[in-house]
C-alpha cells in the first residue's frame, strides 16, 4: 500500500495555508464580481466566497495565495488527486497526436472500454458494452432512454431524495425542489418511491425490525394492479444516495429492488456517478450488495480532471438498442480517453491499493467522526463507507431536527476560514457529506475533520447566546 510519504508528495507541501485577513481576498473578490457580471446565476459557484486559480493533489489555490484542503474532491471527482502526475503526462502526450475523435473509431475510445471492462464485477464483466458521454447528467438521460427502448415501456421509477442530474429526464428522476421548481412540465411517467433513510423513516420504524418496508413497498407498487406503475421500463437507484444525504442503504434493499426487476423485467439502472470510481472501498458501490445491474451510469471520478462519463450495459441489450441512435459529437474524446485510463491505472494499480486504503482510512475517520458527535450538540449520526460519508447536523439529537441552513452556511463558512472546504448535502441541506480524495494523506483528512469540529464547537458557542 502507499505510502504516507508518498501520497504527500502529490499536494501542496504545506496545506492548509492561509495568508488572507478574510475570504474572499481582494484578488478572488476581484474575480468573483466578474464573474456574477458574466456567468449564468444557476451556477452555484457565482455565490461562493471561493475561487480556484490552480490545484495540486488533495488541495487548490485561490488567486490570492490561500491553500485549502479540499475534503470535497472537486465534488468527488478527483478521486485520484487533481493535476496527478501521471494524469498530466497522459494529457501531455496525447494531445501533441489526436484529441477530438470527429465520431471516428478511435483506439484511445476501445482501449478505455477493454480498461473499464477490467474493472467490473461478475455479471458485467466480458459481458456488457459500454457507450460513452461527457456529463454525469446526460449517462442517466442516456441510459432512460436505452431502458425505454429496450422494453418497449415508457414508465421510470426513481426514489425519493435522488439526484440523477438536471436535464430534461435525469431532472425528471431528481427530487431536489431547488432545481425542478421553475422547469416543469418534466418528463411524464417517473414515479418516486421511498428509499431506505433509515435515521429518518418515513413510516418511523427501526431497520432491522422495519422488515425493509420500503422495498415491500416498491414489490408492492410494481406487481399489483391499479397501482399506476403497469408500463415501467425501469427503476433507477443511486447504489448509495448522495446529494440526498450520503445515505448507506441496508443491503437487502437493493437485493429486493433487483428480485422485482428481474421478475418484471424492469431494467435496473445502478448510478454510480458519485459513489462509483473507488470511493467506498470497492471500485464500484453496489459491489457491497451483492447486486449486478442491467445498465450502469458513472462519470466524476473515472473522467476526474476531464469531462466524461458512460452508460454500461449489459450484452443482452445490444441487438434491441436502433443503431446510430445516440451520437454525441464531442464524445469519446482522445484527451478525456486517456485520462481516463490512467486514472483507472492509478486506482486499480495493486501496489498503491488505494480503494482498500479508502475502506481502511474510512473506517478511522468515522471512528473519530463518531467520537467527536458523542460530544457535540450538532453532531449526530455518522454513515457511510470508505470515504464517502455523511454526518447528520441537528438541533436537538433526541427529535433529531435539521439544524437549520443560516447555522449549517456558518459552519461551512468557518471550514473555510480555516482553509478547508467542506460541503453539505441530503433533504433538509443539514448533512455534511465528506468525499476527500484517495490520495489525501492522513494529516490532510485530520486536518479537515478538526477544522470541522472546531466549526461546529463555534457555532454551538454562538447558538447559546
Amino acid at each position: 500500500m502507499i505510502s504516507e510519504e508518498q501520497l504527500a508528495t502529490l499536494s501542496y507541501p504545506s496545506m492548509p495555508l492561509l495568508v488572507s485577513n478574510a475570504l474572499p481576498g481582494p484578488a478572488s473578490a476581484a474575480v468573483i464580481e466578474r464573474a456574477h457580471k458574466v456567468q449564468s446565476p444557476t451556477r452555484p459557484s457565482v455565490r461562493g466566497r471561493l475561487v480556484i486559480d490552480s490545484a495540486r493533489g488533495a488541495g487548490f489555490q485561490d488567486p490570492d495565495g490561500n491553500i485549502f484542503i479540499d475534503m470535497s474532491a472537486g465534488v468527488a471527482v478527483s478521486s485520484v488527486g487533481r493535476n496527478h502526475p501521471k494524469v498530466v503526462d497522459a494529457i501531455r502526450t496525447q494531445s501533441e497526436r489526436l484529441m477530438h475523435s470527429a465520431g471516428l473509431v478511435s483506439e484511445t475510445t476501445v482501449a478505455l472500454a477493454e480498461k473499464l471492462n477490467e474493472t467490473l464485477p461478475a455479471g458485467l464483466k466480458d459481458e456488457s458494452f459500454t457507450w460513452f458521454g461527457m456529463s454525469g447528467s446526460g449517462a442517466i438521460e442516456t441510459a432512460i432512454k436505452f431502458a425505454k427502448a429496450v422494453t418497449g415501456r415508457s414508465q421510470i421509477v426513481a426514489f425519493e431524495g435522488a439526484y440523477h442530474g438536471v436535464f430534461h429526464g435525469s431532472l425528471a428522476v431528481t427530487t431536489r425542489e431547488n432545481f425542478r421548481a421553475q422547469f416543469g412540465p418534466l418528463m411524464p411517467g417517473a414515479m418516486h418511491l421511498p428509499y431506505p433513510y433509515c435515521y429518518r423513516c418515513f413510516a418511523e420504524l427501526k431497520h432491522p425490525d422495519c422488515g425493509m418496508l420500503c422495498a415491500k413497498y416498491l414489490k408492492h407498487k410494481l406487481t399489483t394492479p391499479n397501482t399506476g406503475a403497469d408500463d415501467v421500463a425501469a427503476v433507477i437507484v443511486e447504489s448509495m444516495q448522495a446529494d440526498g444525504g450520503y445515505i448507506d442503504p441496508p443491503a437487502e434493499f437493493l437485493q429486493m429492488v433487483r428480485e422485482v426487476c428481474t421478475a418484471k423485467g424492469i431494467v435496473l439502472i445502478i448510478d454510480e456517478v458519485q459513489a462509483g470510481g473507488g470511493r467506498t472501498g470497492k471500485m464500484w458501490a453496489h459491489e457491497h450488495f451483492g447486486i449486478v445491474p442491467d445498465m450502469m451510469t458513472w462519470a466524476k471520478a473515472i473522467g476526474g480532471d476531464l469531462p466524461l462519463s458512460g452508460v454500461t450495459i449489459h450484452e443482452r441489450y445490444r441487438d434491441k438498442l436502433p443503431q446510430a441512435s445516440q451520437v454525441l459529437t464531442g464524445a469519446e474524446n482522445a484527451l478525456a480517453n486517456v485520462v481516463a485510463i490512467a486514472n483507472l491505472d492509478i486506482l486499480t494499480d495493486p501496489e498503491s491499493d488505494l480503494i482498500g486504503r479508502a475502506a481502511i482510512v474510512g473506517e478511522e475517520l468515522k471512528a473519530e467522526l463518531r467520537e467527536m458527535a458523542s460530544k457535540s450538540r450538532f453532531m449526530d449520526d455518522v454513515r457511510g463507507r470508505g470515504l464517502f460519508i455523511g454526518i447528520e447536523l441537528v438541533s436537538d439529537k433526541k427529535a433529531r431536527t435539521p439544524l437549520d441552513a443560516k447555522r449549517v452556511g456558518a459552519i461551512l463558512q468557518k471550514c473555510e476560514s480555516q482553509g478547508v472546504r467542506i460541503m453539505s448535502c441530503g433533504r433538509y441541506g443539514s448533512t455534511i457529506r465528506l468525499m476527500p480524495p484517495l490520495i489525501a494523506t492522513r494529516a490532510h483528512l485530520r486536518a479537515g475533520i478538526k477544522a470541522l469540529a472546531n466549526a461546529v464547537a463555534a457555532v454551538e458557542a454562538e447558538s447559546t447566546h
